[in-house]
């Protein structure tokens, strides 16, 4: 499960086998969401407002490289941290 990127304090991780759609999920606390790559949105669990807006807005400007990596891992190669 690697961490591509820490934002406002939330962990974003990829997992090397899960499902489609592309997703991240981003960690905070006791909170977990499953947000699309493509869109932003959550497609599953909670996270606080503000930090989502703000995972919105990193992964605005880093989507392909998001994109690009959950691809890589799924194909079974590693990646590391975005932005």
């Amino acid at each position: 499960m690697p961490t591509i990127a820490i934002v406002a304090g939330a962990q974003l991780v990829l997992y090397p086998k899960d499902h489609l759609p592309p997703h991240l999920h981003a960690l905070f606390g006791e909170y977990e969401a499953m947000i699309s790559i493509a869109t932003g949105d959550i497609l599953q669990g909670k996270i606080p407002g503000p930090k989502a807006q703000a995972i919105r807005a990193w992964l605005k400007l880093h989507r392909e490289e998001v994109a690009f990596a959950w691809s890589e891992l799924r194909a079974g190669r590693n990646v590391g941290r975005i932005g």
